[in-house]
């Protein structure tokens, strides 16, 4: 558990607990109220970067996202004898999710594009917080450095269908500052509605493109749905909730249709990699997990393919019919 000399920075006291199932930091409620964080150096080569880069965005999500609270000497964070950097936020009781129930699936798709619309004319500077983080073609390299030639994981050709996939991806032209990691269990839910009370686990804010995103958060929606008329009702539920606070132009509904593809393959290749130099990155609880996480990313990869004609259409219809009322 933390330290007292930890807790003493922030002047904290009270019964600890661990919080949410987090692959790459350690975190904390303290107290009921309070939420202290330990960000994973293996990771984050620069964790302060973590912290400049969420100030540098706050003032246009502030309500969206938990507020950062200082230490009792006014820095924003706290580097330990160990070199671990900490940070504290506000806890808030709420509900979370690693498979969202349906009724908050449009919730979801409502929070994730509000908080995408108002960094759209964001133009403050960001830190890289990973290197070549959301870069595919990286990814892919590195596997094919790495690959280990085993029975147990995919054939060898894995790596030239990637190669043909991105190589044939409609590629967007917009860019913005986005979150990194629009997944589901990354939103805090009211304990009595379906309303999203905050976004957490900005660490990989970037300069990118909204469409990463958004085939994150369809990918994350779609996790462990076996009916295809229940993931149907879920695509369109995401769709209308994410293209009502964030319109796009109907150009753009290709790469958006694609994206949960693109997604999906660069995290099933980032799993798969990780297996194979043995877990350094996602953590895991037993042998072979992160082969299993690749496995799973990859079948969705063959699924979205077999629907992404029928997203671009949904993707189209509302990209035609839904405005934004400026907030």
């Amino acid at each position: 558990m933390i330290s007292n000399s930890i807790l003493a920075q922030w002047g904290l006291s009270g019964p600890q607990a661990r919080l949410g199932n987090g692959l790459i930091n350690d975190t904390f409620c303290v107290d009921n109220r309070f939420v202290l964080q330990r960000i994973n150096k293996q990771v984050f080569d620069h964790p302060q970067r973590l912290v400049t880069n969420f100030k540098n965005v706050h003032d246009h999500v502030l309500d969206l996202v938990p507020r950062l609270l200082p230490t009792v000497g006014g820095e924003d964070c706290y580097e330990d004898s160990d070199g671990d950097v900490w940070r504290c936020s506000v806890y808030y009781r709420s509900r979370n999710f690693q498979s969202l129930p349906d009724e908050l699936v449009y919730a979801a798709g409502q929070a994730f594009g509000l908080f995408l619309f108002r960094l759209r004319d964001c133009t403050v500077p960001l830190e890289p917080a990973i290197p070549n983080f959301h870069d595919f073609e990286y990814y892919l390299n590195e596997l094919e450095q790495v690959w280990l030639d085993d029975d147990e994981q995919p054939d060898r050709s894995l790596i030239d269908r990637c190669r043909e996939t991105f190589n044939q991806r409609p590629v967007s032209g917009q860019r913005q500052i986005i979150h990194g990691d629009c997944k589901v269990n990354n939103l805090l839910f009211d304990l009595r509605s379906d309303k999203v009370v905050r976004i957490v686990d900005t660490d990989t804010l970037m300069w990118g493109s909204p469409v990463w995103d958004f085939g994150d958060l369809v990918r994350s929606v779609a996790m462990d749905i076996e009916q295809d008329d229940k993931l149907k009702k879920r695509l369109n539920s995401v769709c209308a909730g994410f293209f009502e606070q964030f319109p796009i132009p109907k150009a753009e509904a290709k790469c958006y249709a694609f994206a949960p593809i693109h997604m999906s393959m660069m995290l099933g290749i980032r799993f798969l990699t990780d297996h194979m130099l043995g877990n350094q990155y996602f953590k895991v609880e037993r042998v072979g997990e992160n082969m299993d996480r690749a496995k799973e990313q990859l079948m969705l990869v063959e699924r979205f393919d077999t629907i992404q004609d029928a997203l671009h259409t949904t993707i189209l219809a509302y990209s035609e019919t839904c405005s934004k009322i400026e907030v």
